[in-house]
């Protein structure tokens, strides 16, 4: 039987793949290899989605994972932590110490937990080696199909591949229960609530049988189901944990997540879980409703209102273009024709080794990926403008019933006059939706073109029958990919410039939220509010303070301290934008939880928003206190 050229050398490879990554290789040949293997796939993933790099972003989320290694059970490894410029919410690893998060991903998380409860679940996959198990059982799956194509038996293969999949499928759903339970013992150890994890994984009511049978993870009620009981056994089996945790989540704000960790008696430990309900009682910050002087002026709350509901009515004119929009982009996601191109680029591996045709191959997959991170940022800022656009309705009715001590009526009134702004440009750019639509349909189309060249491309390198292109051929496909890269560079122009207006509104909005926030909590609470949301933007809260005062907002001052710390970036769709909204919603949200929680909780006077947080709040740069910690 005639054996293609490169299945010449696959069983011997193969077979020493499995010894080396099985029982018969050393740990540091094995580590090696895992980490020359590792490197690779890492560079083809930052190529294709690209890297989302600044450095407030980048301390935080190396500094996180820092915190998290020291508490894995594998540092053998040499670890590597990226933010992929991709939307989807998500988190993965690779071989090697590669552990990736998205920028969906920390754009859409609710806390600081939720993001350590994902990267700890990935280390969790490194620390329990699956990336070896993965490559043995594949090897040998492998093997056994070529050998039966060598014995012409070719009818049995089919066969071979089914099992293959069933038992990756069950291993896969196995390894990600194990990965959940190891990660959620390294969060807690962090002084990180492995619960957030449950807040990640959503929930899919419409969970059907294929989903089921054929998914990769368990359903995410299951796993949900199991992070509880997981987290009920570590509290129990370690109370002094227990307390850690609670005492982190103080030092981070997050004093009603704390309380709720101290609902129940630690055992051995009764002083210490009532020391830091106290605590949490005092993390609290008061609600502006006992300050001195009255609600917002009747003229700005009409004028605030009346935007908001011209808003409200634009967004309702343009829900139809926005359903369209989302129905093109799941045709683009969903497009067999593009998928079976994008299998086909993957697993090609050429025979000619002509760098004129590797070059133009190289191009039309480039173009691929290209389409495909169009109708993502399509799909990204479809949803940036509707959740910036609820933001600015539901921020004109909290507004409105906000009190303010004399010193902040009038910021208070600047803020409703910005607010009434953003819900005017808003209204004026609702059409925007009818454009994104329309990208979302060229982007499809663009992919459509692309495919067929693409696979023309790898066959004819691949030896297919159709042969080796001739020259005439090659021309005529190298001018259509440049006609191509044209459109679709056009495409990328439009796209990128509503995309960079949607994030600018998503940043104004944050930070009118954030200075809305501390007027709410009083004059007397700033110093507390200032600790609290420093943490990842300045590395002094009393700088934080003194810039609030001059400023005249804690929004502005916020703004002001995420720009000093970015590297400027003059691309329409920038890194330095994406990240400051990052950073400012992150903010948003940790001053948010404690005005919320002062508004419900024990704090009985004004005064005791000067007590909250002084000094306790850490920083990425300091070392945090905690219970039992040196």
């Amino acid at each position: 039987m005639l054996i293609p050229r490169r299945a010449r050398w696959l069983p011997p490879a193969l077979s020493a793949l499995a010894l080396l990554l099985g029982t018969g290789a050393t740990g540091s040949v094995e580590t090696e290899l895992e980490e020359g293997i590792g490197r690779w796939m890492a560079e083809v993933f930052i190529a294709q989605r690209g890297r989302l790099s600044q450095p407030p972003i980048d301390d935080w989320v190396v500094g996180l994972g820092r915190e998290l290694v020291a508490h894995s059970p594998r540092r053998d490894l040499d670890y590597h932590f990226v933010v992929l410029d991709s939307p989807e919410a998500n988190g993965f690893a690779l071989p090697g110490g590669w552990v990736f998060v998205t920028a969906g991903l920390l754009e859409s998380m609710r806390n600081e937990d939720e993001l350590a409860a994902v990267m700890a679940h990935e280390l969790a996959h490194l620390a329990n080696r699956d990336f070896q198990r993965v490559a043995v059982r594949t090897a040998v799956f492998l093997g056994i199909a070529e050998l039966l194509r060598r014995e012409e038996r070719t009818d049995l293969v089919p066969l071979v591949r089914a099992v293959q999949l069933v038992n990756s499928l069950h291993h896969s759903r196995e390894r990600e229960a194990q990965a959940d339970r190891a990660g959620a013992g390294i969060a807690w150890a962090a002084g990180y609530d492995p619960i957030a994890m449950t807040s990640f994984l959503g929930d899919e009511p419409k969970w059907s049988y294929l989903q089921t049978v054929f998914a990769t993870h368990p359903h995410p009620n299951r796993r949900s189901q199991w992070l509880r009981e997981r987290v009920g056994q570590l509290r129990q089996d370690d109370p002094s944990g227990a307390a850690r945790m609670a005492e982190s989540l103080i030092d981070r704000g997050r004093c009603s997540a704390a309380r709720r960790l101290l609902a129940e008696p630690l055992p051995g430990l009764e002083q210490e879980r009532l020391r830091l309900l106290e605590r949490a009682a005092q993390c609290a910050v008061p609600s502006g409703e006992s300050a001195r002087g009255g609600l917002l002026p009747s003229a700005s709350t009409d004028a605030v209102l009346a935007a908001g509901e011209a808003l409200a009515r634009a967004r309702r004119r343009n829900e139809a273009a926005r359903t369209k929009a989302w129905q093109r982009l799941r045709r683009l996601w969903r497009d067999h024709h593009i998928n079976r191109a994008l299998t086909v680029a993957q697993a090609y591996d050429p025979e000619m080794r002509d760098p004129a045709y590797l070059g133009l191959l190289a191009q039309a997959a480039h173009l691929m990926h290209r389409a495909l991170r169009g109708g993502n940022l399509v799909a990204r800022t479809l949803t940036m403008r509707s959740t910036t656009a609820r933001g600015v309705t539901e921020l004109a009715e909290e507004l409105c019933r906000t009190r303010a001590a004399a010193d902040d009526g009038p910021v208070l009134v600047r803020a409703a006059a910005e607010l009434a702004d953003a819900a005017r440009r808003l209204e004026r750019q609702a059409s925007e939706v009818g454009d994104l639509s329309r990208l979302a349909r060229e982007y499809h189309e663009s992919g459509r073109l692309v495919a067929p060249l693409l696979i023309e491309l790898a066959l004819a390198g691949e030896g297919d029958p159709l042969g080796r292109l001739v020259f005439s051929r090659f021309m005529v496909i190298e001018t259509q990919v440049r006609t191509l890269d044209r459109r679709i560079g056009d495409l990328d122009h439009k796209a990128e410039t509503i995309a960079a207006g949607a994030w600018e509104e998503s940043v104004r909005l944050r930070r009118l939220q954030l200075t809305v926030a501390g007027i709410a909590a009083g004059p007397s609470a700033r110093r507390a509010m200032a600790a609290l949301t420093s943490r990842r933007v300045c590395p002094d809260s009393d700088e934080l303070l003194a810039s609030w005062e001059e400023l005249g907002g804690l929004g502005e001052a916020v703004l002001a301290a995420i720009r000093r710390g970015l590297e400027p970036d003059d691309a329409r769709f920038s890194s330095d934008l994406r990240a400051t909204q990052i950073l400012m919603r992150i903010a948003f949200l940790r001053a948010k939880e404690q005005v919320a929680w002062g508004e419900k909780g024990n704090a009985s006077s004004e005064g005791a928003g000067t007590v909250a947080l002084r000094g306790a709040v850490g920083h990425p740069q300091q070392p945090r206190r905690t219970a039992g910690r040196p």
